[in-house]
């Protein structure tokens, strides 16, 4: 490519010439130095002038006063050029010569004129007496810096004898030079020389009072900038952004509809470069914009979805235009917000790359951005995309980014009422774990535990069905009514409906067929990852999910049901956590519409009663909530398909596994025996201590409750929990001991005897390391001992032992080989 060249003036050349910092040839330098020199010089020349001016102005003034002694016919030719060499002493005598002539006013305006010359010249001769003065000063004060001297200290010596001598010296005082920065501006006289002219910094020397002997300059040191100064400065610039980010947001929630505009400074802000300076902002004034702009949309953003007006084919109210265009500007920059959040999570989610801290941090905030708007929001436009983008969150390597989504989502699970959002996040979860073949994390299983479903009927189509067809039977009945009675139920009919439209009957349908298609999504899931991956990690929730909705299972399942999770016990290695969950969904299908099913379920009373003493009081107490519901289902609803020794065999090892629990833990578990006891009279054996009722004995390590024998045992453990440290275990465990009394000696107070186990198990946790109730603190007291008698079958034993213990004292002081004592023999020869 070939160089254009381009014409430009004279003034910008120079001034184009002027701001390049270039080095100085030597010619220039030259050039420069005479231009100074020039310069100097006509300084110089401009001070002789201003003399030469001052000359010219006396001169003035004698011609006049000549002229004006011609005019009087004093002039004397050669005389007057004498006296003018002289001074102003001739002309003097003139005036007063001419004064004699005079009288009158001219003689005071003549007078008058004379005062003022001499005021005149008065400051002219105070002037320069000071300036002599001044000079005089300095050349004395140079004269007495030339002459004065200064002792310095030199080097000491050693002498012969070992004396050390000091030595010291006069030297010529010399003060010590100061750089002081002195702006000289070069003016250029041709437009040829304006590439010459520029700034030059000339250093001058001013004296010191500093006493310096031969000492150069100092050299200026650079300022070190230490992490103090720097933390200082960062700190500085948060205050500042923070409270310009304030003043930003606070004019938007005063009036957002004028204040749009203002989404920008805080965008740049969000972004890793201001745009608007060129500089990185801080990563807290970047958290600190993101968050800001969150709230002001979670306050501003309207509850309904913005609909697209065109206000060019239809024409519009003042009002409502006003409105429409506040709602499309809100839009776009709600838009805009979106694709930066979506920008900051995309850093992360990349496939190969750095994926810096900050990147991590911010993307988090990100994320929790996000989920905010969506449960603030969760029908308003582009929300869906935010759905869709925090499903995909919720399988990413972040732990704190999928709890943050967890929640979210059992936030948006258990506030929807609509159920519409909640059914497009459960079919995008369910794409997902099929997209990435069940190789997800527990999180995207999780969540689903958020779904408020309670009286779900997935027959309902067969129940149509049913009421079908009694309804095509009834209204072959009506056809055959008179006329009168046809007019009757016809306005009946109408009535009727007008009832149920008041009551929202329909909706209550629509909402029930949504909470129906999200159930089967939901055991689909489940069911995929049973039959296809059974050895997956996500295998933990999908049974709690199970446990947690098998009320909802359709019947057709049942069996193929139990026959996978039997499998799953019996073949796989599981924790003892996935096989309680097993437990529990069968036993919760058997005791509901599973009560149908003819299964025996001995082989999952024996893994129940197995796994019922893992669950102690340290890191796995909170899973004993699984325990108590199962127990719920075996000794409660399910009594009555039990045995008597099976029952007997949970109910002592239930109170056999209370020891090792929490007071919370114990509590329920007395909660659940008292409930026991009160809907069965087959446990009051257990309360007596005599073992020759029951046929063996009893073998608390046996796997098996039918053959352990617990009927041959007693309830031991309710005696040690009368000890217990919280008092109302105390009560409780003396509550059963007395035989479940409902008033009396025994009896419990009203606020506990009415709370069942999940309720104690709740109310009495004391995870936050303090008793929830608080409870009464012990007495304080000295405990009393009393000094009890000596009590001995032989009277004349303590005499004997007496005189035996002071017969072996002298033996053993006159022998000192006599190191034993045969008490016993020697007690029965006394005897003897």
């Amino acid at each position: 490519m070939g160089t254009k060249k381009v014409k430009i003036s004279s003034v910008k050349r120079a001034a184009h010439l002027k701001s390049k910092k270039t080095p100085l040839s030597k010619q220039q330098q030259q050039k420069i130095k005479q231009k100074r020199e020039q310069l100097s010089a006509k300084r110089e020349k401009g001070q002789n002038i201003f003399s030469q001016k001052a000359h010219k102005r006396d001169n003035l003034a004698q011609r006049k006063k000549f002229n004006k002694q011609a005019s009087l016919g004093l002039f004397r030719g050669a005389d007057a050029d004498e006296d003018d060499d002289d001074g102003e002493g001739g002309g003097e005598q003139l005036l007063d010569n001419v004064a004699d002539m005079l009288d009158g006013d001219d003689l005071d305006l003549l007078q008058a004129n004379k005062r003022k010359r001499k005021a005149k010249a008065a400051p002219v001769e105070d002037q320069q007496q000071s300036v002599g003065l001044e000079m005089a000063y300095a050349t004395a004060t140079k004269k007495e810096q030339a002459a004065q001297k200064i002792k310095v200290d030199l080097l000491p010596i050693k002498s012969r004898d070992g004396e050390i001598i000091t030595r010291t010296t006069e030297v010529d005082y010399i003060p010590k030079p100061k750089r002081k920065a002195v702006e000289q501006e070069n003016e250029a006289e041709d437009d040829e020389d304006n590439s010459d002219n520029e700034d030059t910094d000339d250093a001058a020397f001013e004296d010191s009072d500093d006493d310096v002997v031969n000492d150069a300059a100092p050299v200026p040191k650079k300022k070190l900038i230490s992490t103090t100064d720097l933390l200082i400065a960062r700190q500085q610039e948060i205050e500042r952004q923070k409270y310009r980010i304030g003043i930003i947001c606070s004019g938007i929630l005063e009036k957002p509809e004028d204040k749009m505009r203002n989404f920008n400074a805080l965008y740049e802000l969000m972004d890793e470069i201001n745009g608007a300076t060129g500089i990185p902002n801080l990563m807290a004034v970047r958290k600190l914009a993101i968050v800001s702009v969150t709230e002001i949309f979670k306050d501003i953003l309207p509850e309904y979805r913005v609909g697209q007006v065109d206000t060019k084919m239809q024409t519009l109210r003042k009002a409502t235009l006003d409105r429409v265009t506040f709602e499309n500007s809100l839009l776009q920059q709600f838009k805009k917000f979106l694709q930066k959040l979506e920008h900051l999570t995309a850093q992360v989610n990349k496939r190969g790359g750095q994926k810096t801290t900050q990147s991590i941090k911010m993307a988090t905030v990100a994320v929790q951005c996000m989920c905010d708007l969506l449960i603030a929001h969760p029908y308003f436009n582009y929300v869906q995309n935010i759905a869709q983008l925090l499903v995909y969150m919720l399988n990413c390597n972040y732990g704190a980014m999928r709890v943050a989504v967890n929640q979210c989502f059992r936030s948006l699970f258990s506030g929807d009422k609509k159920l519409d959002m909640t059914l497009f996040v459960v079919r995008r979860i369910n794409h997902l774990i099929k997209a990435k073949q069940n190789n997800v994390h527990v999180e995207c299983i999780t969540c689903l535990m958020g779904l408020k479903i309670k009286n779900v009927n997935l027959d309902a189509e067969k129940e149509n069905e049913l009421k079908q067809k009694k309804l095509e039977s009834h209204r072959q009945r009506l056809l055959s009514l008179s006329k009168k009675e046809r007019k009757r139920r016809k306005k009946l009919t109408e009535v009727n409906k007008e009832l149920e439209e008041t009551r929202a009957e329909e909706n209550k349908q629509t909402k029930h067929h949504k909470l129906t298609e999200i159930i089967k999504m939901v055991f689909t899931i489940y069911f995929r990852v049973l039959k296809n991956d059974p050895t997956s990690r996500v295998l933990s929730a999908i049974l709690e999910g199970l446990a947690e909705f098998a009320h909802v299972i359709n019947l057709e399942f049942f069996s193929d049901l139990i026959d996978v999770l039997n499998r799953i016990l019996e073949e796989q290695e599981l924790g003892y956590r996935e096989q309680l969950h097993c437990i529990q969904t069968i036993f919760v299908i058997l005791s509901g519409q599973g009560e149908v099913l003819n299964i025996d379920p001995i082989r999952f009373y024996q893994h129940f009663y197995r796994n019922m003493l893992v669950v102690q009081a340290g890191k796995n107490h909170s899973d004993f909530s699984i325990i108590l519901r199962t127990m719920d289902e075996v000794l409660v609803k399910r009594r009555r398909n039990m045995s008597q020794q099976r029952l007997m065999a949970f109910v002592k090892r239930l109170l056999t596994g209370s020891l090792h629990l929490l007071h919370n833990g114990t509590l329920a578990t007395l909660g659940t025996i008292k409930q026991t006891f009160q809907l069965t009279s087959v446990l009051d054996a257990l309360l007596d201590t005599d073992t020759t009722i029951g046929s063996g004995r009893y073998d608390p390590e046996l796997d098996d409750p039918e053959y352990c024998n617990a009927a041959s045992t007693a309830l031991y453990e309710l005696t040690l929990l009368g000890r217990h440290y919280h008092p109302t275990v105390r009560r409780m465990a003396a509550h059963i001991a007395n035989g479940v009394p409902a008033s009396g000696e025994g009896a419990l107070p009203t606020d506990i005897g009415k709370l069942n186990a999940h309720e104690l198990f709740a109310q009495y946790d004391s995870t936050q390391m303090a008793f929830n109730p608080t409870i009464p603190l012990p007495k304080q007291g000295e405990p009393k001992l009393k000094k009890g008698k000596q009590l001995f079958i032989r009277s004349d034993f303590k005499t004997d032992y007496g005189k035996l213990l002071k017969d072996a004292k002298a033996t053993r002081i006159s022998s000192k080989n006599a190191l034993q004592f045969d008490f016993l023999s020697e007690l029965n020869k006394r005897n003897q």
